[in-house]
């Protein structure tokens, strides 16, 4: 990892991989977000300016970390800005970067954060014009940072399938309790509304493991089954 190609991480992410100047090929991990409106910030420090907001149960690649922080591939609906002078229209709202390589930028300026970086040839579709430069959708090119207590790894991700029972103890977070085919029974923390129908439904769900005052799952997908 000691040649500038090595070094360079923001080479190419596609479908969930990263491309490295070696030529292998090595999966990024994913994540889950586990808290609503979570800052994704230029740097890894809380002081840092934010680019913006992940939702509760979105998945996001990771690509590095640092200390407390993990640095994730943006989604789709970030945005980035590069400047104009580096690329040239290739289709209707497209362009084509024409310098060897080109910054992306948090911001319509050469003083704000480079959030990624990309090679010559590289398409991107456009959202805006603002003077000399365009917003892009920068995914999956562009970076940020979370911090790690808002994010845990699909390692922990759980998917289940059982019977749902209403969960009223005071010594847990959980609001339900799911009993599987085999009479293992796991704790479950649902948020949806209309929860009332769900008691003694069949269902499948996929959550995080959560210690909390007990350990428990949250819950951030859930299907019924016949």
């Amino acid at each position: 990892m000691n040649t500038p190609l090595g070094k360079f991480l923001l080479s190419f992410v596609l479908t969930g991989y990263l491309f490295l100047g070696s030529g292998k090929c090595y999966s990024l991990d994913e994540a889950i977000v586990v808290k609503d409106r979570i800052n994704v910030r230029v740097d890894a420090t809380a002081m840092a300016p934010s680019l913006g907001f992940l939702k509760r149960g979105e998945r996001v690649a990771i690509a590095d970390e640092r200390f407390d922080w993990y640095k994730i591939v943006l989604p789709k609906r970030f945005s980035a800005y590069a400047a104009a002078e580096f690329l040239k229209d290739e289709d209707t709202n497209k362009v084509e970067v024409t310098a060897s390589s080109l910054n992306l930028r948090s911001q319509p300026s050469m003083s704000s954060y480079v959030i990624g970086r990309v090679e010559k040839g590289t398409v991107f579709f456009v959202r805006s014009s603002k003077g000399d430069w365009f917003e892009i959708r920068g995914y999956p090119h562009i970076y940020g940072w979370v911090n790690k207590n808002f994010l845990e790894k699909t390692e922990k991700l759980l998917k289940l399938e059982g019977t749902l029972f209403s969960y009223n103890g005071a010594d847990c977070e959980a609001n339900y309790i799911l009993k599987t085919e085999n009479n293992n029974k796991y704790f479950l923390n649902i948020t949806t509304k209309g929860k009332t129908k769900f008691i003694s439904r069949k269902v499948r769900i996929e959550g995080i493991e959560n210690k909390g005052t007990c350990p428990y799952v949250v819950v951030y997908k859930l299907v019924f089954t016949r």
